[in-house]
C-alpha cells in the first residue's frame, strides 16, 4: 500500500502521536480563568485538525460570548506555553507502530508532515520522538493561508516535495484531514485512532491503527 506512491505525507496529531489529549488539556486549561466549557466530543467533531484560531472563536459561539482577534492572540500564547510544559512531561504517546512505519516510508522515497498544529508545538514532539531527522519537509498550520479542510498545507507540501500531489499518499485521521487531502487530489488512507471509522469513509482506505502499515505485503 505505500510503495506505490512518490511520496508520503503524514498527518501529525493522532496519526503519528496521541496528542489530542494533551491539546484538549491545554485549551481546557488556557480558558479555565474564563469560566468557558465544551464537550469531548465538539471538542473532536468541531476543534480537532482545524487550527487554533478556529478552537478559540467555536469555544466562544460555544458559552454565547464574543472574541477579539487580541483575546484569541492572548488564549494562543497560553496554549503554547502550556503545550511546551505539556510536552516536557511527556502528556503525550506515540501511536503504536508509527515511528517503524516512518523508517519504513522513508526507506521508500521522500516523506513529510503536514499538521494543522503550528510548528512551535510540532517540530518538538517530533524530535522528542526522533522522527524529525526523516522528514524532507514538514508543514504546519502557521506556514499555510488555510487551514484544513482547505488543501493548502497537502498542496505546499507536495511542491515542497517536488512531487505531483496525485502521486502522494496521504495518512489521515479525521474527516477534516481526509477533506484536505483529497482536495489536493492524493489518494488518502484513514486511521481510526482519534474517531470511529465510519467517519473516515471518504477515505480510499480504512484501517484500524497505523501499525497495519506494517504488514510485509504492503511494501
Amino acid at each position: 500500500m505505500l510503495n506505490n506512491r512518490a511520496a508520503i505525507i503524514f498527518d501529525f496529531d493522532g496519526v503519528l502521536v496521541n496528542s489530542e489529549p494533551l491539546h484538549e488539556w491545554a485549551i481546557r486549561t488556557s480558558i479555565s480563568h474564563l469560566g468557558w466549557t465544551f464537550t469531548r466530543e465538539d471538542f473532536y467533531r468541531h476543534i480537532v485538525g482545524r487550527g487554533d484560531h478556529n478552537a478559540y472563536r467555536r469555544i466562544a459561539e460555544w458559552n454565547r460570548s464574543q472574541i477579539s482577534d487580541e483575546q484569541i492572540h492572548v488564549l494562543l500564547k497560553a496554549k503554547w506555553d502550556l503545550m511546551a510544559r505539556g510536552i516536557a512531561e511527556r502528556r503525550f504517546e506515540e501511536q503504536p507502530g508509527a515511528a517503524e512505519v516512518v523508517r519504513k516510508a522513508h526507506d521508500l522515497g521522500p516523506i513529510a508532515v503536514c499538521s494543522g498544529s503550528v510548528r512551535a508545538t510540532v517540530d518538538p514532539l517530533l524530535r522528542t520522538l526522533n522522527l524529525r531527522d526523516y522528514l524532507s519537509t514538514l508543514v504546519c498550520g502557521d506556514d499555510v493561508p488555510n487551514m484544513k479542510p482547505a488543501p493548502d498545507g497537502y498542496l505546499l507540501a507536495a511542491r515542497q516535495l517536488a512531487v505531483d500531489p496525485t502521486q502522494c499518499l496521504a495518512i489521515e485521521d479525521t474527516p477534516t484531514g481526509i477533506k484536505s487531502a483529497k482536495a489536493a487530489g492524493m489518494f488518502v488512507i484513514g486511521v481510526a485512532h482519534t474517531v470511529p471509522r465510519d467517519m473516515l469513509h471518504e477515505a480510499d482506505a480504512v484501517l484500524e491503527s497505523i501499525a497495519e502499515l506494517l504488514n510485509p505485503s504492503d511494501y
